[in-house]
């Protein structure tokens, strides 16, 4: 069916025509685009559109540098015919077939000027990605066979392309593939009755690659008259499966043979996988020991094909299970070869955020390392295999596991598909247990699956940050049915009571009733002690009945963060009855981004007197001024608790203040008060002013970034610190301060009863004039550990000036946000040579942020959840 889509997008099109088909690998792109090719040539296809057809295999350019489109096709451009420049003087009448991007080194999105000359010689990416832009040939049209991952990194520098997805094999088309492939009826009536009587092996033959290692499986095993047998447990025991039959194929007597001729084949396989080469010369089968003889045996047995000047494994997939073998086969008197990485290398850049075209053969590599798989490996090939692998294995995994999770050493979904796919619960729940943090993202039904069966056997699992989407609500696309999604989601959900796990994060989960159930339960067990529960964009949350009652009853839970799902008043009526009740420890409570109004401000005042409480940040929610009013008389309650109140981009104006300043004097508990991204004014901070000169106020830190505030408030401010003994932070960024400002407030800091610690005065358009002031405040005050100026320039004479204040030994500044990259060179080393001269002092950009996000309650994805 794709073929036909194809085949008339291509014919169709009333202009010059791309059309990009895009699959997994093995689905069968090459194969299509070659029967495209071929039918072209015999004149059954597309005769009156296309006078030229030209088939570029583009992974065997990636050992050319440089090429013009004219060198790059004249080789293989017959004498007879009329000359490129006749034949490109119509556009119009050229398709060019693209196929393997997938194994493409190139960056094709590189910028350039270039013209569309396609006889000038360019950079190889340069000329791909001018061809794939059309800004090279605009005229003639495109066939192109994209992978998953070449499609997301090549598919945006299309232009308005034909999207043509392959779909895996009906039944219907398994059967046709099978009477296609044998000759002989009767051979593929009892190929096809023996795959359909396996189930699992029936639905793997989906795909066509597998079609084709199944019926070349069976084909061997027929031709020796073996009973027929296909291990379909996993992807790696049918690869093995098909190792067995082949090496048996070819076999010879000498076992020393035998494993020279199979190690060679290996080698050549996994050096390809490190330098990232599938396009092979004669000289790279010389130097992995590959004869003649040999190579006509693996190319008889389609092992590897003939592509061109060079060759090829016949599918990448066979290429990467290969270049696991070879770790089997090599022995320790073998020459090292410095192009072919250790087995901890491997494991390594498998499973880890970079070589992402090793991942799948870090995954056969370790499903290889199972006993069951090489013993049956081992009674086929009749020698001995590596039994360090497995060691060096485990010892790599150990060492990825002591690598901070926020640094991104570990793709958990590589490494949970690569311990699925051993099936081994003793190796499984070894490996597990070298992590205390998982991140893991759940993208469909098969992934939970895997999820549910790698975290349940990590005893020593703490923190999981978890992404489920495509699953809830139950995804009928999947083979699993309903009751067993249940099932494994209920299993993974288990792991959250063992005595050792602390902190969940739900980040970006798509949950129904019947998930959000069964997790609320979960959470509800006794013998659950979590301490930290992060649910950040939820969808579907619901009325938050179910989400409610889990809270209820998780005795250790002491923060709760909801940020970015969206909560109907019912929902946070629910929620804070349940904060109020008294078996609820719920300590620091964020309801950010959560579509709130100043509706729900009376149930959230009334947890303020919970004398529970010491923290609540409701960041970007549209609570009003008549939501602050309610909630500055929740906190005159003499039973409120709360040391931290977070209104930060609420919608309030300067009314507000006069709540907030009536109620500071009389709250003996509330510490820090962050108002930043409100409309206050100067007239409104003049009225927190009055409040901060109370003697009863115990704030101390104060946030008023983005408050619309000008030079005019700085007098205020330097009245209120001059007197207020609590303050020790003040942040006054991305306000209008200017040079005026700064001048009064550095008079305040001069003073002596001053107790202030940190300023903030980042993007508070500062010049080179306030240095000065600066200077001599930095000099004199005996307070200030930091000072934020990120995102000010000065000039060399006012870098100079500040840096002298800063080695001035009467100066304790211990902290300076600074961007010392946007400086000049001359000023970098002069702000280097006073951070080295002067130990005690760290210049550093955006020095407050994280601890902003962490009191916030956004952290940033990937970020460790401690």
């Amino acid at each position: 069916m794709e073929y036909g889509i194809l085949t008339r997008a291509a014919a169709e099109a009333p202009g010059p025509a791309t059309v990009a088909m895009n699959g997994p690998e093995g689905c069968g792109k090459t194969t299509i685009l070659r029967k495209v090719m071929l039918e072209w040539a015999e004149g059954t296809l597309w005769r009156d559109r296309y006078t030229y057809v030209f088939f570029l295999s583009v992974d065997e350019l990636n050992r050319v540098v440089e090429t013009s489109l004219a060198e790059l096709l004249s080789k293989d451009w017959p004498e007879s015919a009329e000359s490129l420049e006749d034949a490109f003087a119509h556009p119009e009448k050229i398709l060019f077939i693209m196929d393997g991007f997938e194994e493409l080194k190139f960056d094709l999105s590189v910028k350039t000027d270039m013209c569309g000359d396609w006889r000038q010689r360019w950079p190889t990416q340069v000329l791909l990605g001018s061809l794939l832009q059309k800004t090279m040939l605009p005229g003639c049209s495109l066939v192109l066979g994209f992978g998953t991952r070449s499609m997301k990194n090549n598919g945006f520098l299309l232009n308005c392309p034909v999207l043509v997805g392959l779909q895996p094999f009906s039944e219907h088309y398994r059967k046709l593939y099978f009477f296609h492939f044998f000759n002989n009826a009767d051979e593929a009536v009892q190929a096809f009755g023996f795959v359909s009587d396996i189930p699992p092996l029936f639905v793997l033959c989906e795909s066509p690659l597998v079609c084709w290692l199944v019926c070349t499986c069976v084909r061997w095993q027929l031709e020796r008259g073996e009973s027929l047998h296909i291990d379909p447990e996993t992807g790696t025991s049918l690869y093995v499966s098909f190792a067995a039959t082949a090496f048996k194929a070819g076999r010879s007597d000498s076992l020393t043979q035998n494993r020279a001729r199979m190690k060679s084949l290996c080698s050549l396989a996994v050096e390809g996988m490190w330098t990232e080469a599938f396009f092979f010369l004669q000289e790279d089968l010389r130097r992995n020991g590959i004869s003649e003889s040999d190579l006509l045996m693996w190319v008889g047995m389609r092992l590897l094909r003939r592509r061109g000047d060079g060759f090829t494994f016949n599918n990448r997939s066979l290429q990467e299970f290969c270049a696991a073998l070879y770790y089997y086969l090599r022995q320790p008197k073998d020459q090292l070869n410095a192009a072919i990485g250790t087995v901890g290398q491997m494991v390594a850049a498998s499973m880890g955020r970079v070589h992402t075209h090793l991942s799948q053969v870090g995954g056969f590599l370790l499903g290889i390392s199972t006993h069951r798989i090489l013993n049956q490996l081992e009674a086929s090939f009749g020698f001995t295999l590596s039994k360090s692998v497995k060691p060096d294995i485990i010892q790599s995994l150990n060492i990825l596991g002591q690598h901070e999770p926020d640094k991104g050493e570990v793709n958990f979904q590589r490494l949970f598909a690569a311990l699925f796919e051993t099936q081994d619960e003793d190796f499984v729940m070894k490996v597990m247990n070298f992590f205390e943090e998982i991140f893991i993202n759940i993208e469909d039904t098969d992934q939970m699956v895997i999820a549910s069966y790698c975290l349940k056997h990590c005893r020593s699992l703490k923190r999981l940050h978890l992404c489920i989407n495509n699953v809830f609500p139950y995804d009928c696309s999947s083979p699993i049915s309903e009751v067993q999604t249940i099932f494994f989601w209920r299993d993974l959900c288990s792991v959250f009571n063992s005595r050792r796990f602390q902190v969940l994060k739900l980040d970006s989960c798509m949950l129904d009733d019947v998930s959000m159930s069964i997790i609320s339960k979960a959470l509800a067990r006794p013998a659950c002690r979590i301490e930290s529960l992060w649910c950040n964009f939820i969808s579907n949350f619901g009325n938050g009945i179910q989400f409610s009652k889990g809270i209820l009853h998780s005795f250790h839970l002491k923060y709760l963060n909801l940020y970015g799902t969206t909560l109907s008043t019912d929902a946070v009526t629910y929620l804070c009855e349940t904060l109020r009740y008294p078996a609820c420890n719920v300590e620091v409570l964020v309801l950010g981004n959560c579509d709130l109004s100043s509706e729900v401000s009376k149930d959230l005042a009334c947890v303020l007197v919970c004398n529970k409480l010491k923290s609540l940040s409701l960041i970007e929610n549209a609570l009003c001024d008549e939501g602050a009013n309610v909630l500055c008389e929740g906190l005159k309650h003499s039973k409120c608790a709360l040391q931290t109140l977070i209104v930060n981009f609420c919608c309030l104006t300067r009314v507000s203040c006069d709540y907030f300043s009536r109620t500071l004097p009389s709250n003996i508990c509330l510490s820090t008060l962050d108002l930043g991204s409100n409309m206050l004014e100067d007239e409104g901070v003049a009225t927190l002013c009055k409040a901060l000169k109370h003697r009863n106020c115990t704030l101390t830190e104060l946030c008023l970034t983005s408050c619309y505030l000008t030079p005019a408030c700085c007098k205020d401010i330097a009245a209120a610190l001059t007197c207020n003994e609590s303050l020790k932070t003040l942040k006054l960024g991305n306000n209008e301060i200017k040079d005026a400002g700064v001048k009064q407030l550095c008079e305040a800091l001069k003073h002596p009863k001053i107790r202030l610690q940190h300023l903030g005065l980042e993007l508070c358009k500062l010049t080179t004039a306030c240095v000065e002031d600066l200077a001599s405040a930095l000099i004199i005050c005996k307070s200030l550990k930091s000072l934020n100026l990120d995102w000010i320039v000065l000039d060399h004479d006012g870098v100079v000036k500040l840096c002298e204040a800063l080695s001035h030994l009467d100066c304790v500044l211990e902290l300076l946000g600074l961007d010392k990259a946007v400086y000049d060179e001359e000023s970098q080393m002069l702000l280097s040579s006073v951070e080295e001269k002067v130990s005690h002092l760290t210049i550093v950009h955006e020095p407050w942020l994280q601890e902003e996000y962490r009191m916030r309650g956004v952290v940033p994805l990937g970020s460790n959840l401690k």
